[in-house]
């Protein structure tokens, strides 16, 4: 077996591993067999996670192939960093959303979660956050499918993680309970920063003369 096989295998294994653990507790949780606000921990502490990393993901999307991103970082590196925060990213909110539905609290059904709006705790945050889910599963769908889409289209649903961000920045404003004014400051900062660099790099680029 080759070392790249190997690591694969150990991070298989590892995946496999983290996913039978989340769903046993989350099973656990559903009969109310874990310690009351077990949920509720693992619930935030998903979601934090899922913000943090879609917020880097957003900032890192924005400087692609740009000339402020360091020179030790290569073009595949890039891409790969920016993927792998995603598809995590999006991972970890899936695990937020499984655990608001078992949180012994403010329990909601899937219904709740899944249609905006439906939510019987604070609707319209929640609602902003299921708008936000679905934004960046357009995202990481159309990524997947970017071979069978016009490049047109491609981009302008990859353009949906920026709305995804915004959303998900005002769910956990309004929905959170806990103080992480820092956290949402630092993610406006990495994706606005991003964006602006990017901008200020699109205005100096030489422009093509008239025929």
């Amino acid at each position: 077996m080759t070392s790249d096989r190997r690591i694969a295998s150990v991070n298989e294994f590892l995946a496999a591993t983290l996913l039978a653990g989340v769903a046993l507790t989350w099973a656990l949780a559903a009969r109310h067999a874990t310690p009351e606000g077990l949920a509720w921990t693992l619930d935030r502490l998903a979601g934090v996670a899922a913000y943090t990393l879609l917020s880097l993901s957003a900032g890192l999307g924005a400087v692609l192939k740009s000339r402020f991103v360091p020179s030790w970082l290569a073009r595949p590196l890039q891409y790969g960093w920016h993927g792998l925060m995603s598809s995590f990213g999006l991972a970890l909110t899936t695990v937020h959303v499984a655990f608001v539905t078992v949180d012994h609290q403010q329990p909601q059904t899937l219904a709740d979660v899944l249609i905006p709006g439906h939510a019987s705790y604070r609707p319209f945050a929640l609602a902003l956050g299921t708008l936000a889910l679905y934004a960046a599963l357009a995202v990481y769908l159309s990524f997947s499918a970017r071979t069978n889409l016009p490049r047109p289209l491609w981009r302008g649903l990859h353009l949906l993680a920026y709305p995804a961000w915004l959303l998900a920045t005002i769910h956990g404003w309004l929905a959170g309970t806990d103080q992480l004014t820092l956290l949402y400051l630092a993610g406006t900062a990495v994706v606005v920063g991003g964006a602006a660099l990017r901008l200020f790099e699109a205005r100096r680029s030489p422009q093509p003369s008239a025929p």
